[in-house]
């Protein structure tokens, strides 16, 4: 008797909340085209909006908080060759940080690429920024959104997104 009185107290309370005048937290619909997990979705910025993909009607994933990394005409787009964006620069031009994150990677190991960095950005989204003659951050350092990174340099600037490890296009997401 007493199991049954506990468990409809329980459901009373349970029920009571969907009655509740009190505002109700948005809905929000994750994209899972790459088959990854462990998206964690507190920490989501609030104006972040995913529409998800799906097989009979394709929608591109909609993004208010991205944005152009430096100014320049795209020379060379998107493609499975050419998995970035290559901009016609001039040397020393700001190199701007496209979303919030954590640099990843801030050096010149790889010496065809010139000075790079990486950001690690929320949902598994990375972006990379080559062919640069400084930078302005260091491994380790978090950055806001339109913060200035880095300078071009010499060659065209170019710039990657991946999703994850799987290289995405980049036009997709900036505005």
């Amino acid at each position: 008797m007493l199991i049954k009185l506990l468990g409809l107290a329980f459901m009373s309370i349970t029920l009571s909340g969907c009655f509740s005048s009190t505002p109700k937290l948005k809905v929000m619909i994750i994209e899972k085209s790459t088959n990854q997990q462990n998206i964690d979705p507190t920490r989501l910025a609030n104006n972040v909006v995913i529409v998800k993909k799906t097989k009979k009607n394709q929608q591109q994933i909609v993004k208010k908080s991205w944005s152009i990394p430096v100014s320049g005409k795209v020379v060379k787009t998107f493609s499975k060759q050419h998995t970035g964006l290559t901009f016609n620069t001039k040397p020393g031009q700001e190199v701007r940080a496209i979303r919030d994150g954590i640099i990843t990677y801030s050096g010149n190991t790889m010496k065809s690429f010139g000075k790079m960095l990486i950001i690690k950005h929320p949902l598994g989204f990375y972006s990379s920024y080559t062919q640069n003659q400084s930078l302005k951050v260091e491994r380790g350092d978090q950055v806001k959104k339109g913060q200035i990174i880095a300078l071009t340099g010499i060659n065209d600037f170019y710039f990657e997104m991946k999703k994850f490890k799987t290289p995405i296009n980049p036009l997709k997401y900036l505005k």
